[in-house]
């Protein structure tokens, strides 16, 4: 990493021929650890395990707007062909109602 060249300021010209385009070497290559790392960005787990956790309990306690059992779900599996028994019903009124899933939790 010695050969990464910094250029502070944008009073310099660009070159075209130029090899090396990068401004600023990262502190995380001073980390000893770095090299080896076969991934070097993180995904940050505490949110992925918040948002997997939020989608799951909305589904779960079919919270309206929140859930993601919607109808555009239960519209694919009408066009996958599967779960007859979840498809959407649409009555007289053009409601549409969406049963209930297995997996939906009742005040009962």
């Amino acid at each position: 990493m010695e050969e990464i060249c910094t250029i502070f300021g944008k009073t310099q010209k660009k070159d075209a021929n130029e090899k090396n385009k990068w401004k600023k070497r990262s502190i995380f290559f001073d980390l000893p650890y770095w090299f080896v790392l076969n991934v070097r960005y993180c995904i940050d787990m505490m949110h992925v395990e918040k948002n997997v956790c939020d989608s799951l309990i909305n589904t779960l306690l079919n919270i309206k707007g929140k859930t993601n059992d919607g109808l555009n779900a239960r519209q694919d599996l009408v066009d996958i062909g599967i779960c007859e028994q979840f498809h959407p019903i649409t009555t007289e009124g053009q409601r549409t109602y969406l049963p209930l899933g297995c997996h939906t939790l009742l005040k009962k």
